[in-house]
C-alpha cells in the first residue's frame, strides 16, 4: 500500500475549540527534522504487523512514540492517516487509540479528534493536593471502619495489580490502582468522601497522577507499596495509614 505524504501526527497551531495544545508544544511538534524522523520510524514498522493482535501492536507503537518523544504533547493522532502509513485497516487503529484515550495518553476533543495529553505541571499540583487531603481522611477513617469483606476485596485488588504487573498490561493495572483508592474512600464509611474522589478522579486521570501510563519503572514494586498501605488499615494504626496514603497521594514511597 502507498504512503501517504501527509503525517498521521498532526501538530495544532492554535488551541481554538478546547484543543488541549499548547503552541510551544507545536511549534516543537512542527520541527521538520522531527516529523521526518517520525515518518521513518512509521515506515519501518510496516512489515512488524500482522503476527500478533494489530491493535495491540498499534498501541505498544503509539505509547512508545510518545514515551520516546517522537510525539509531543499537543500532536495530533490521525486515525486514518496511521492506518495508511503502516498498511492496515482503521479498525485496530481505532481501538488502540480508544484505550490510550481512556488511559489518558491521549486526549479526545469532540468534533476535532484525538490528541497526545498536555499534563501541566499546574494540573498536577492541583490533583496531587486535593488527592492527598481526600486519602489522609479516607485512610485514616477506614482503618477503623474497615471490614473483613472489604479487607479482602482490597487484597484481590492487590493479587490483580500484581498479576496485570507481571503481563505488563498497564491498562488493567492502572484501573485496579483507582478501584484500590475508591474502595479504601467507600470503607472509610462516609458518602461524601467517595464523591469527592469520584469529583477529582477525571483530574487525576488527565494529570497522570493515579497509575501514570508512562511510568518506566517497575509496576511489581508499585502493587507491593498498594500492598503496605493495605497492611496498615488497622484501628491501632490509623495516624501511620492516614500519613502512609498521605505520602503515596504526594507521589512518595509509602
Amino acid at each position: 500500500m502507498p504512503v501517504s505524504n501527509s503525517s498521521a501526527f498532526q501538530p495544532e497551531t492554535s488551541a481554538e475549540g478546547g484543543s488541549p495544545v499548547s503552541s510551544a508544544n507545536s511549534a516543537a511538534a512542527a520541527d521538520p527534522a522531527a516529523r521526518e524522523a517520525l515518518r521513518r520510524s512509521l515506515e519501518a514498522e510496516r512489515g512488524n504487523f500482522g503476527r500478533d493482535l494489530i491493535s495491540d501492536q498499534v498501541y505498544d507503537l503509539v505509547r512508545r512514540l510518545v514515551m520516546e518523544g517522537a510525539l509531543k504533547p499537543g500532536d495530533r493522532v490521525v486515525e486514518l492517516e496511521l492506518s495508511q502509513r503502516l498498511g492496515i485497516s482503521q479498525a485496530p487503529v481505532r481501538d488502540a487509540v480508544k484505550r490510550l484515550a481512556y488511559e489518558g495518553v491521549l486526549t479526545h476533543v469532540p468534533r476535532r479528534g484525538h490528541f497526545v495529553t498536555v499534563a501541566l505541571e499546574e494540573d498536577l499540583e492541583h490533583a496531587v493536593v486535593a488527592r492527598t487531603m481526600i486519602e489522609r481522611t479516607s485512610a485514616r477513617l477506614a482503618a477503623a471502619e474497615l471490614t473483613d469483606e472489604a479487607r479482602a476485596e482490597l487484597e484481590s485488588v492487590v493479587e490483580r495489580m500484581r498479576e496485570a504487573a507481571g503481563r505488563e498490561d498497564v491498562a488493567v493495572f492502572r484501573v485496579l490502582d483507582f478501584t484500590f483508592h475508591r474502595q479504601v474512600c467507600a470503607a472509610s464509611g462516609n458518602p461524601l468522601i467517595v464523591k469527592c474522589w469520584d469529583v477529582i478522579e477525571p483530574a487525576l486521570r488527565s494529570s497522570r497522577a493515579v497509575g501514570d501510563p508512562l511510568f518506566q519503572g517497575d509496576w511489581s514494586r508499585v502493587a507491593d507499596d498498594h500492598a503496605k498501605l493495605l497492611a496498615l488499615l488497622h484501628p491501632k494504626s490509623a495516624d501511620k495509614a492516614a500519613d502512609a496514603f498521605g505520602r503515596h497521594a504526594s507521589l512518595q514511597s509509602p
